[in-house]
């Protein structure tokens, strides 16, 4: 089978749209398909997989509380309506189907050739003056794709507000090859000070001043505890600043911009702090875990469906600085419950291996074909 994968997120950018849509056409490729990863340029200097193509380029801008990315060219829709027939293409799986650019533009390409297509929708949100201002346009364009996936209910519920639609539930994965357990010890047992860790990009929804906010109480009862910061972004230069001015030199260490370390960031780490104020899955979540690393994350819809009751994590109300510093701190305070936090992570990440989520999109490819 051969694919198009229209993303307007992939590397260098990361985020979980770009773990989703990498290891999805990895996961093709290895399986003997040809899986393109079709998005926007963002910086010349990356090395890409053999199966990316890039078209146009990628600009940056602040919407719906979230810096986003949406791709500009010239001739767009005749440049991927060219590669969809030079490249055979059987099916376009587009990712985040309904906003602009990329995904509107590869939808038109798509129905130029007659070219079935499956979209995969990953963000949730409280509303949208872009969806209610054009519903009826947006509906018709829904209306050509064959099949809808999402990747929780959340997502579901969040568009069914403005859309009508059949949806499939097919969640996010994770690669339990890549991410791994790494000979973890607490930190009590190697002398150390507790080691926390922060991934994400420095965006105002996902919630870093929370987390800084609670380090002077947490720093104050574990004068050596380490907070890892791994993420970049256009507030970071700020973050630094409150480090500074909240004295925090000591126990605040920014890495920038992570990837290939993440495996054993998360391993070595005695706790995953995620205070994300809206998502709608979590696919850090799921990296930690498969990595045996306890979670102490936010009390959001797309996080609640994820942890489900799960004893891997510990749900705390977003913003809540003071809940945050006192869940955090009890969790330190007592090895034996992240000890169990930690196997129960283990076992929640098995159920979402890559191999099993691709399973179910063939599936839905085999469907959308007929």
């Amino acid at each position: 089978m051969r694919l198009a994968i229209i993303s307007e997120y992939y590397y260098p950018h990361l985020g979980g749209v770009t773990e989703h849509v990498h290891h999805l056409a990895r996961e093709l490729n290895n399986r003997g398909h040809q899986a393109f990863v079709v998005t926007s340029r963002l910086d010349n200097s990356y090395q890409d997989e053999p199966f990316v193509v890039r078209f146009g380029r990628s600009q940056l801008f602040f919407s719906n509380g979230s810096f986003c990315r949406f791709t500009v060219g010239r001739n767009l829709l005749k440049e991927l309506a060219s590669f969809f027939l030079k490249e055979k293409i059987e099916i376009v799986h587009l990712h985040s189907a309904l906003t602009p650019t990329l995904g509107l533009i590869a939808l038109e390409a798509a129905k130029k050739h007659q070219i079935p297509v499956v979209a995969t929708f990953h963000s949730w949100f409280p509303q949208s003056r872009y969806f209610q201002i054009f519903r009826q346009p947006l509906q018709k364009q829904l209306d050509h794709i064959k099949i809808k996936i999402a990747v929780s209910r959340p997502v579901v519920e969040a568009h069914a507000r403005y859309f009508k639609a059949d949806w499939e539930i097919i969640p996010n994965g994770v690669d339990l090859t890549y991410f791994k357990t790494n000979g973890y010890r607490p930190f009590e047992e190697i002398g150390v000070g507790p080691r926390l860790l922060f991934l994400g990009r420095f965006d105002p929804r996902n919630g870093f001043p929370t987390i800084l906010q609670a380090m002077p109480e947490i720093a104050h009862n574990f004068p050596k505890a380490k907070l890892l910061v791994a993420g970049d972004g256009p507030l970071g230069h700020w973050y630094e600043r409150q480090v500074r001015h909240l004295m925090l030199e000591n126990n605040v260490t920014f890495l920038g911009q992570v990837k290939d370390e993440r495996p054993k960031l998360y391993s070595s780490s005695d706790l995953y702090v995620c205070p994300t104020t809206r998502a709608s899955f979590g696919i850090t979540l799921l990296e930690a875990m498969a990595c045996g690393t306890p979670l102490v994350v936010s009390d959001i819809t797309g996080f609640r469906e994820l942890i489900n009751g799960g004893s891997e994590a510990r749900l705390v109300r977003p913003n809540d600085v003071h809940s945050w510093s006192q869940t955090i701190l009890h969790l330190l305070d007592h090895p034996e419950e992240r000890e169990l936090m930690r196997l129960a992570a283990l076992r929640k990440a098995g159920q979402f291996a890559w191999p099993k989520i691709v399973d179910r999109v063939l599936k839905a490819y085999e469907r959308a074909v007929l």
